[in-house]
């Protein structure tokens, strides 16, 4: 693990409270009697939203003439899991998160959805211990190699599901995802999708958010091929 000095100099940022940063880094495994809320769990929520709306706000300025299927896109890719992994990687995050014994032997430092999570609650900390301003830059800092490909990604279930239930009617499918159980080291997520124009509600699990709403949405998908 490398000290803080060393990734402050990667991340470009000095933490003034570097408790949050220890709970940014901090997987679930190593929760205890005492600590149930000392991971990043929470902060990788709020890094979650801030992430969306500094990209979704960097998509309008950058592509003006850009409808909205085309922006949303955009940013699918841009917030996509792979994504999130690759820039985790490249900013050393592997040799930064704090794990169990147990998470560390099984390569918990290598695991996707580890270094996903992790990287929006490292957001989700600069957020909390400076501001706004200075999660914008982190983010269009390690993003900008993302940026400069300037490539729309292979349409992926939940844009798709997104464009057609859009050019049937102004209402977006809703997701309201939770995490239900399992083990530390593969916690189990489930994701419940309304579609109002279909009064129709989906469900799915998976190991992580974005899967479980990725699921639901091939799911829902599927419904709608099958009965049109």
């Amino acid at each position: 693990m490398k000290n803080f000095q060393e990734f402050y100099k990667i991340i470009s940022y000095n933490f003034r409270d570097e408790s949050l940063l220890k709970m940014a880094l901090t997987h679930p495994s190593l929760n205890t009697k005492n600590s149930q809320n000392f991971n990043y769990e929470r902060l990788e929520f709020l890094g979650d939203k801030v992430l969306s709306l500094v990209i979704g706000e960097y998509l309008m300025n950058k592509f003006p003439d850009e409808n909205e299927g085309n922006l949303s896109k955009r940013h699918a890719g841009l917030v996509a899991g792979s994504t999130l992994a690759q820039i985790a990687t490249k900013i050393d995050l592997p040799q930064m998160l704090m794990l169990s014994f147990g998470e560390q032997k099984i390569g918990g430092n290598l695991n996707k959805n580890n270094l996903e999570n992790a990287l929006e609650a490292l957001i989700g900390a600069i957020y909390l211990d400076a501001n706004f301003i200075e999660a914008k830059k982190f983010i269009l800092n390690f993003w900008q190699d993302f940026f400069d490909k300037n490539i729309l990604p292979p349409q992926d279930c939940i844009s798709k599901l997104q464009e057609i239930i859009q050019a049937k009617s102004k209402k977006l499918p809703k997701y309201f995802t939770e995490k239900k159980g399992g083990l530390d080291h593969q916690p189990i997520f489930i994701s419940r999708l309304e579609i109002q124009g279909l009064n129709q509600e989906f469900y799915a699990e998976g190991n992580s958010k974005k899967e479980a709403q990725k699921n639901v949405a091939q799911i829902a998908l599927n419904f709608i091929e099958k009965n049109n």
